[in-house]
């Protein structure tokens, strides 16, 4: 028999690392009887927005699916044996976060292999496609829905939601790669932009030949709180110190001023590009991240752990505090002056979500950037009834959007862009 050569590089060992953290606190938290118990709730249940699976099947039940869900892209990137990068730190962060918020081991494996038969399809390697496929996930509540809402009896309607699912993760990296050239890399969430069209679609078809409609789920828990923002800092923390360890010439204000110089513009890779510094700038964000969702006296939940666990590992990709706070800023000034306040839970995630469009602030500065934040909130509140639910990212689909009707107009009145 050959040989096997697995590498565990250093960014899969900090997953692995972090990981091991998730289970040692869901087993200290609960019992093996009732985290069992929380992860079948989790896998029955529609996974679509906003479906806060902490609140379906606990909190160290969710600990668990975060656990395997990550574990299986870790294989798939290991077996790939794909180099990490950025990108890479980035979809396993993003993955990893809404897990609390969408994806268990059961929806997300019908589109994975769907992906892989595209490759086989162009006959191209799977890491060509290999970031498109991971992220076609944040389609996974299509196969929950169509499996389990009982369209027609319970047999068929698991093969179709398999069936479903294959499609979708087979045209995923096709559309995706055209929406790139479309916002030309001014959203960071390329793959929600993808995600929300085809969603959109699908979800239009779904209703035209079933006749059913999808309620707007509304699960939202304000459990655990001490216990989570305790996890995030401690990540924080982590993150901030194996940064500074890590960075071989010890110059790390230095390194960090040279990331906040670049404007975030995908694919800006920072793990490429500065090495290990790349985890302070994480670990910083994280602080920023958690601390405006205490300070707004938000919840600490599935929906907003999976919000801030993004902008973590968009810390790989784009994302700095400079280019982060003033789009933070207009879409916390937004939902200020609107008569609701903060009193909708959906307020706290467009904040979070509205980094996505980072790089227009990083590219175009402050005032824009607050703009783009502005834009996001007022957006986000309109367009979620395109697909009920059915695209986990649907804030990339929105921040798509305000990329697409922001950047045109600053690039035309600006001189120098002409």
């Amino acid at each position: 028999m050959g040989k096997i050569n697995i590498k565990l590089y250093k960014p899969y060992s900090v997953m692995l690392f972090i990981y091991a953290m998730f289970l040692t606190v869901a087993f200290v938290i609960d019992t093996p009887k009732n985290i069992a118990r929380g992860l079948k709730a989790i896998v029955l249940s529609l996974s679509v927005l906003n479906t806060d699976y902490i609140k379906v099947g606990g909190l160290a039940a969710a600990l668990v699916n975060v656990t395997l869900v990550g574990i299986i892209i870790l294989i798939i990137l290991v077996w790939a044996k794909i180099k990490p990068n950025g990108s890479t730190i980035m979809a396993m962060w993003l993955v990893a976060g809404f897990s609390f918020f969408g994806h268990n081991p059961f929806n997300i494996i019908p589109l994975l292999v769907g992906g892989w038969l595209y490759s086989k399809w162009q006959r191209d390697p799977f890491l060509k496609h290999s970031l498109a496929v991971i992220l076609s996930v944040t389609l996974s509540p299509m196969v929950s829905v169509i499996c389990f809402m009982g369209i027609v009896n319970k047999e068929i309607s698991f093969i179709i939601g398999i069936l479903v699912g294959l499609l979708v993760g087979f045209i995923f990296p096709m559309v995706s790669s055209f929406c790139m050239r479309v916002h030309v890399g001014y959203t960071l969430y390329n793959m929600g932009f993808a995600g929300g069209l085809i969603s959109t679609f699908a979800y239009a078809i779904l209703t035209y030949y079933t006749g059913r409609e999808l309620e707007t789920l509304q699960i939202w828990g304000v459990e655990d709180q001490i216990i989570i923002a305790s996890l995030l800092y401690a990540i924080s923390i982590f993150f901030i110190i194996l940064g500074i360890v890590e960075t071989k010439d010890k110059k790390i204000w230095k390194n960090l001023k040279e990331i906040m110089r670049h404007a975030g513009r995908a694919p800006t890779d920072f793990y490429i590009m500065f090495g290990e510094i790349t985890y302070v700038n994480m670990g910083l964000l994280c602080i920023f991240a958690t601390t405006v969702v205490i300070l707004l006296r938000g919840d600490l939940n599935g929906p907003t752990l999976s919000a801030i666990l993004t902008i973590i590992g968009f810390g790989s990709f784009g994302k700095h505090l400079k280019n982060v706070i003033p789009v933070v800023l207009g879409a916390v000034l937004t939902v200020f002056i609107s008569p609701n306040g903060f009193a909708k839970p959906s307020y706290m995630l467009l904040i979070l979500f509205s980094t996505g469009v980072a790089p227009i602030a990083g590219r175009f500065g402050w005032i824009w950037g607050m703009i783009a934040g502005f834009l996001h909130v007022l957006l986000g509140l309109n367009i979620g009834f395109l697909n009920k639910g059915f695209n986990l990212y649907n804030n990339g689909y929105i921040a798509g959007f305000v990329a697409l009707l922001l950047v045109p107009i600053i690039t035309g009145l600006k001189k120098e862009e002409r």
